[in-house]
């Protein structure tokens, strides 16, 4: 399957998870800094890791908080999602009422006043932050904590990070995997801690609650720092009038076929029932049956 056709699926199922509360504390942070809104201030700098296709970008030039002058750097390991996002966003733009031109290297989106400069990079996340010397004011880490170490990545968003910036790490998973109907409820339960387990050796298969957990041990006796919003931004994909919105099916697809090429090599799964779940699976969704959840958290950490 298509991977970024799957990241762009999957954008109205973020749209629907994100939590309103943590974004508006996010928001009121960007306003905060942003003053009386004269545009005086420098740009609020900005630097997304596993930036994918640039779903959050175009999510964020449509927020009404976002300040008329931004820096944004997208950044990526996979150079096939930078291309996808340098090609897909002057389209989204200008559906948003954005002129978008090339300046050198960069997307320029301007709209009235606020100008919007977009740099998209691939590179290794981790070796990116140990070598910039550049500052933050604001870090995104969207659906990427869990796929790697929670307290590593804490510490390198922290060498990033401007006086007083902060990072947002939506869409972090938390352990938690659930498909309906169940009809080997014994088989499941095994399956997904077996592809759990997988994500561990790599990744944080808890790295919401890890990430909150650091992150509360970290602003302990600064009362400007630590975790200043959390909450739960689960997956929820469900039949609605008969049919799957968007292109979730698509997303229901690579779903079920990430977690069994996660766990197909396991020996403590025995293959012919894999092959079994995957078969129901896929059929459940063709006949517009299947209900899967997520359970994932939204953080801001300054």
């Amino acid at each position: 399957m298509n991977f970024q056709r799957y990241l762009s699926a999957k954008r109205t199922v973020d749209e629907r998870a994100l939590n309103p509360r943590v974004e508006r504390r996010l928001a009121d942070e960007i306003e905060e800094r942003s003053g009386d809104g004269s545009g005086t201030r420098d740009p609020l700098h900005v630097l997304e890791v596993g930036a994918g296709i640039g779903a959050t970008v175009e999510r964020l030039l449509a927020r009404p908080w976002l300040p008329d002058r931004v820096a944004y750097t997208a950044l990526d390991l996979l150079s096939a999602n930078v291309a996808a996002a340098r090609q897909r966003l002057p389209e989204r733009a200008a559906e948003l009422g954005y002129a978008v031109r090339t300046d050198g290297d960069r997307l320029v989106a301007s709209r009235g006043k606020r100008r919007i400069e977009i740099e998209f990079l691939t590179a290794d996340a981790f070796e990116f932050l140990a070598e910039t010397d550049d500052r933050w004011d604001l870090l995104i880490a969207h659906a990427f904590v869990d796929l790697v170490d929670s307290s590593a990545a804490l510490r390198a968003f922290r060498g990033a990070l401007a006086p007083e910036g902060v990072a947002y790490c939506p869409i972090t998973f938390d352990g938690g995997t659930y498909f309906e109907p169940a009809r080997d409820p014994e088989f499941e339960d095994h399956l997904v801690e077996r592809f759990h387990r997988h994500i561990d050796e790599s990744g944080d298969s808890r790295a919401g609650r890890h990430l909150l957990s650091v992150a509360r041990k970290v602003g302990e006796g600064d009362a400007e720092g630590g975790v200043l919003a959390a909450g739960g931004s689960d997956w929820l994909v469900r039949p609605r009038d008969g049919d799957y919105p968007a292109d979730e099916a698509y997303f229901l697809h690579y779903i079920v076929d990430a977690i069994s090429g996660a766990v197909r090599d396991d020996p403590e799964v025995a293959d012919r029932r894999l092959s079994e779940w995957v078969n129901r699976r896929r059929h459940q969704i063709d006949e517009t049956e299947l209900t899967y959840c997520a359970h994932q958290l939204d953080l801001l950490v300054r």
